[in-house]
This record gives C-alpha cells, sequence and structure tokens, in this order.
C-alpha cells in the first residue's frame, strides 16, 4: 500500500522538478514513525497531485521556503484543500491535519525557490482511505464553523492557525557569536490542542551546537538534518556530529537520525556549516521532555 502511494506521488509530481530525499517509518526502524521528505525545485502545474482523502491518525504537513532574506515566504503558491476547503499557501506553514479530517488533493500552482516538502505522523505505519477528487465539493452553511485543521506560519508559543511573520515573537539567537542561525516555526499540544513535538531551524554557516545537553526520552525522537543545494541535495555543504549512546558519530549528508525512546543522545554539534542547512527534530509526543527538562 506505501509503495503504491509513493509510486502515486512521484507520478503526480511529474510536472515539478522534485527529489524524493529520505523516509522513515516501521517498515525501515522497528516501532519508529512515519516521515517522508522531498525537495520540489522548481516549477509551476495546475495538475491537482495526491488523492483526497482521509486516515485515523494525526498528521502535519509541512512546506518550507528557502528565501534565507525571508525564511517565511514560501517562493511560490501551493493550493492544499482541508476539510474540503482550498487554501493557498504561500508562506513557510505546518498544517495539522487531525484524525479524521479530510485533506488533499495539492496543486503545486508554482515554485519560483526550492520548497522543502514534509509529511510526518506518530503513527508507525502510513495508510489512508482515498475518496476520489471528484468527491471534493463545498460544505453546506449550517456544516461550516472552525475549521478542523490549523495552519502555523510563524513562530509562536501559543495559538494561532495563521499570523503576519514579521519575525516579533522568535526568540533571541543562539549565544554562540560564530553560527548565523533561525529558528522559524515550532509545534506542541500548548501551540495547537492535540498536536505534536516539531521544530525547524534554518543553519545558515559557522559552527555552534544544540543547546540541549546529553539526555534521553520517553518517546522516540527524529533529528534530520537537510541540505539545500539543488545539484547535490544529499551533500550537507559541511559537517555535524551527534553522540548516540556516547558514541560520536560525524555526520555529512542529508540524514535523519532514528532515537529509540530511552536511549542517551546529544551533544548535537555543527562543526562547520558552509551552506543553508535547514535542521528539524519531531516526537511523537505533545510536549517535548526529556531527562534534561524538569516536567
Amino acid at each position: 500500500m506505501q509503495e503504491k502511494i509513493k509510486a502515486e506521488r512521484s507520478k503526480h509530481q511529474s510536472t515539478i522538478k522534485s527529489t524524493h530525499l529520505l523516509s522513515v517509518d516501521d517498515s525501515i526502524i522497528k516501532d519508529f514513525f512515519y516521515v517522508d521528505c522531498v525537495w520540489l525545485w522548481g516549477g509551476s502545474s495546475e495538475r491537482l497531485s495526491e488523492e483526497y482523502h482521509v486516515h485515523e491518525f494525526d498528521e502535519v504537513i509541512g512546506f518550507i521556503g528557502t528565501n534565507h532574506e525571508d525564511p517565511y515566504d514560501l517562493g511560490g503558491k501551493i493550493t492544499i484543500w482541508l476539510d474540503g476547503k482550498p487554501e493557498e499557501i504561500t508562506k513557510t506553514s505546518l498544517i495539522f491535519v487531525p484524525a479524521g479530517t479530510k485533506h488533499c488533493p495539492i496543486v503545486f500552482n508554482k515554485i519560483d525557490k526550492p520548497v522543502f516538502f514534509m509529511t510526518i505522523s506518530p503513527e508507525k505505519k502510513y495508510t489512508r482511505q482515498n475518496l476520489g477528487n471528484e468527491n471534493i465539493s463545498a460544505k453546506p452553511a449550517e456544516e461550516t464553523g472552525k475549521p478542523k485543521y490549523t495552519i502555523i506560519s510563524e513562530l509562536t508559543k501559543k495559538d494561532f492557525s495563521v499570523a503576519a511573520s514579521d519575525g516579533k515573537n522568535s526568540p533571541p539567537p543562539p549565544p554562540n557569536p560564530n553560527m548565523k542561525s533561525k529558528r522559524i516555526l515550532h509545534l506542541e499540544g500548548d501551540v495547537v490542542n492535540g498536536a505534536f513535538y516539531l521544530d525547524f531551524v534554518w543553519l545558515y554557516e559557522g559552527s555552534g551546537q544544540a543547546p540541549a545537553p546529553e539526555h534521553s526520552h520517553d518517546w522516540e525522537e527524529l533529528i534530520a538534518m537537510v541540505g539545500s543545494d539543488p545539484e547535490h541535495p544529499h551533500d550537507l555543504g559541511g559537517t555535524m556530529s551527534i553522540a548516540l549512546d556516547g558514541e560520536t558519530h560525524i555526520i555529512s549528508k542529508s540524514s535523519l537520525v532514528c532515537i529509540p525512546k530511552g536511549l542517551k543522545h546529544c551533544p548535537w554539534k555543527f562543526l562547520d556549516i558552509k551552506k543553508p542547512t535547514l535542521v528539524f527534530t519531531a516526537g511523537p509526543s505533545g510536549m517535548y521532555t526529556g531527562t534534561h527538562k524538569k516536567n
């Protein structure tokens, strides 16, 4: 079923230049949750991609722009149907789609600059019930009301589905002056009720490290490092290291680091960032917790 879905996605995206970069689920690493990552490099299309569908688990769909002067600018326009309503996405966004919410198809109207497109769910295996694009229709007025989905397009600690992306709510830059970076989006249960943990940061150049010391969680965590060079998307264009159970691993390729619950990990060091690199962390927990935090 999952291979069929991937084949459908590849077919539908054929009018947009893209690279299917990384993916993981329980079939690749036992008991790990579902993640799928694609680079959209450029092009335009009015073709419907994906199928109108529904599933019994929560999902986040992400569109991350690469305009480093304004990381909230998507650099294009994408239309996605959510709960039967077409939404135009022109900002870097995370879309929280609760279980049972009908969604898709997607139209990649125009991709002027590269866009990182990802889907992620706490579920260990991606499955869905296709409903047929011909069945999308506007809801009767009496059924409209508060949306069943939430679009996050700015960094905020509470609430808000869509808001201005002026950066006023952004946290201060990291204390290491040798690292140029920008934290762009964050999701937890106190941002959107029922959501799971996600955090996205652009690293532009320099050296430094993530703030967390060695720690562990009682949930699985994903640490992702993604190169953004269209000619070499699997090359980070720099070097990082991460300690897993006390052993240091050097990473220079786009990677998903899949950390089992209870495994001690970190420090996570950015040894030499030469090109813009997208990093994100995720977990099936509603809130970020760990042995290094006072819960």
